[in-house]
This record gives structure tokens, C-alpha cells and sequence, in this order.
């Protein structure tokens, strides 16, 4: 599909996403849209964003996602059913999608609605028993849902401050999980502190835990840090920042078709699994990258 210009664009917001207020993000939408005829919506539910946005991609519409990484994750779940065409205005608190794509802001967004070009963005296929999703940064379990769920009940940061703090939280009572890991025939069972699955580099709110997330098209970024106290967590911490981490001897940085979860542990906290800041599903969960393509305009052919 090519877009040049932005008639009968649908622009999707998610009116609780980030710190601004409606009337701010509808004065940033306009100043893009300019005199273009565009339909801005004010979604009330993630079921309404889910088929607002079907519709209009089988009308063959662009669908702009106004939020963050959970109403991105809605379009882009949509874009990959339909074949459409999705495109990114970050106003959420994490924006870790946008930042893989190097959207940062309305000028990035005006660059990707005038350069046509369209990225087959990388997204995770996460799979329950029953139903699966998909997730655009990354999914997993342990210190990731812990973070991600205690950073949602923090009403006023945003960024990787905020989920560094709600991090910093979950040290207080530090759980280190034991799962059943299963790849490429292999079974690791043993206490982990994390196991995530990454399509991209950034979580958190600009947390670099998968530098490697590009490196291999169509393998998933497995990281994993093993059972480790207190004081170590928090260097792991310190060292997500920069992408350090995945030098530490604790921590596990490779490749994979997919990969499987599971768990007897009877923690509440051990089944939960996360991805795009959202709560996914429980336990057991397998995943791996998507293959049908998910069409993302994006301000340059760099992203990786």
C-alpha cells in the first residue's frame, strides 16, 4: 500500500496511554495531520481499538497508533491478520516499540507518513494453551512480569526510570523462580531470576535487554539470568542500561527457533508472563518469531 498523504487515515487513541491529556494528544495529531481529511477516534477498550482497526485495514486504511506499546501491540496484532498497513505516534509511558523503530516523536511520525517506507517490523508469536498473542519487545517471566506489573500501579513516571524503580521494588522481596526451560531438545530446570524472549531491543521504557534482538531475522533473542542474590540483581540491573548485561557471567544472550516455559513452582508470582508491559497469559507458554509479515512505515531503512 502506498501512502502519500494522509486522507482517510484512521489515527487510534488511547486516551489513558502516557501523562498527556486528550486534548494535548488530539492538538500534536492535528498539528500532523495538518489540512488532511484523517478520522481521530478516542478508544474506550482494547476491543474497540481491535476492531476499529480491523475494519479499517480491510478498507484498506493506514491505522496510526496514538499510545504506547499495549495499544501498538492491538494495530499491530490487526495489521499481521489483515495484511494492513500500521503506522507509530508514541504517547505511552514505555514506547519501547516506537524506539526500535527509531519513532521518538511527531516529526518522526510525519517522516514515516511521507517516505512510504514500509519495514516488515520483527514481533513474537507467544503461545498459551488454548489461544496465543503476539509481542512487539519482549516476553517473559520472573523479574520481567514482576516489574512490568508493579510499574503499571506506578501512577506519575514514565520511562526506564519508572520501570528501574519498580524493579528496585521487586528486590525487596527477591524471587528467583524455578521453571522448566525447553529448546532445541534440551531441558534446563533450575532457578532463574528471568527468561525472556526478545524481537526487538528495547523494554522497560528504553531498557537496552536485547542489543543482540536483530542480530538473526528469524531466531528469537533468548536471555536468561540464573538464580542470583540481591546484590547481583542489582548490578544485572545497573548493567541493562547500557546492554552490558548480557557479558555477565549470570546471564545466558543466544538464538532460537523458539522455546518453551514451564513450572511447578506454587509462587503466584513464577507463572505469570508479560510482554509489551502487558500481562499476557500463564503458564505454560512457547515462544518464537512471527512469520506472516506485520507492515510498519517507519522515517528510515536504518533500523537496525
Amino acid at each position: 500500500m502506498l501512502i502519500n498523504n494522509y486522507k482517510n487515515a484512521l489515527f487510534l487513541i488511547n486516551p489513558v496511554a502516557g501523562k498527556l491529556p486528550i486534548k494535548k494528544k488530539i492538538t500534536l495529531i492535528n498539528n500532523v495531520i495538518k489540512n488532511y481529511k484523517s478520522e481521530i477516534l478516542i478508544t474506550r477498550s482494547p476491543e474497540e481499538s481491535a476492531q476499529r482497526t480491523k475494519e479499517a485495514m480491510l478498507d484498506d486504511r493506514l491505522v496510526v497508533a496514538c499510545g504506547g506499546d499495549g495499544l501498538q501491540n492491538i494495530v499491530a496484532e490487526q495489521a499481521v491478520n489483515t495484511g494492513g498497513t500500521m503506522a507509530v505516534f508514541p504517547m505511552g509511558r514505555g514506547n519501547d516499540f516506537a524506539a526500535s523503530l527509531k519513532i521518538h516523536n511527531s516529526k518522526d511520525l510525519e517522516t514515516s507518513l511521507s517516505s512510504n517506507i514500509i519495514h516488515k517490523a520483527r514481533y513474537l508469536n507467544v503461545e498459551f494453551e488454548g489461544y496465543k498473542k503476539i509481542c512487539l519487545t519482549c516476553a517473559g517471566v520472573g523479574l520481567l512480569s514482576e516489574a512490568a506489573f508493579r510499574a503499571s500501579r506506578i501512577p506519575i513516571l514514565k520511562g526506564s526510570l519508572l520501570y528501574a524503580i519498580a524493579t528496585l521494588i521487586s528486590f525487596i522481596n527477591l524471587h528467583n523462580h524455578g521453571y522448566k526451560l525447553l529448546m532445541n531438545g534440551e531441558r534446563k530446570d533450575q532457578s532463574f531470576l528471568i527468561i525472556a524472549g526478545a524481537a526487538s531491543p528495547y523494554t522497560g521504557g528504553g531498557m537496552y535487554i536485547a542489543p543482540d534482538a536483530f542480530k538473526e531475522d528469524t531466531n528469537v533473542n533468548l536471555l536468561s539470568a540464573k538464580k542470583v542474590s540481591r546484590l547481583q540483581a542489582v548490578k544485572l540491573l545497573s548493567q541493562v542500561f547500557s546492554g552490558t548485561h548480557i557479558y555477565n557471567k549470570n546471564v545466558i544472550n543466544s538464538h532460537i527457533n523458539e522455546f518453551e516455559i514451564l513450572t511447578e513452582s506454587k509462587n503466584s508470582w513464577a507463572k505469570l508472563v508479560y510482554g509489551d508491559g502487558e500481562f499476557l497469559g500463564n503458564l505454560p507458554v512457547k515462544i518464537s518469531i512471527g512469520r506472516d509479515p506485520l507492515n510498519v512505515l517507519v522515517p528510515s531503512l536504518k533500523i537496525k
